[in-house]
């Protein structure tokens, strides 16, 4: 017999790209953060602090999106 694989669902495979998702913004939001902290001048630092949030906000989004796509357990 030959081997055979078995394709995940969509559901898992949504799951799974949305954890990728969580997993990207929040790298995003470490390294901006860590430039942040290197900056030397104010204009520098407030706008690398706006990317921080703006990748924090994006990995909130994701987990929001990924908690509907989770089956819920035992509601």
């Amino acid at each position: 017999m030959s081997p055979t694989y078995r394709m995940l669902d969509a559901a898992t495979r949504r799951r799974e790209a949305e954890l990728a998702e969580v997993a990207r913004a929040l790298a995003g939001a470490r390294c901006a953060a860590r430039l942040a902290g290197l900056g030397t001048g104010e204009f520098v630092v407030r706008e690398l602090l706006l990317s921080v949030i703006e990748e924090i906000n994006r990995a909130e989004r994701a987990v929001l999106q990924l908690s509907r796509l989770l089956p819920s357990q035992g509601r």
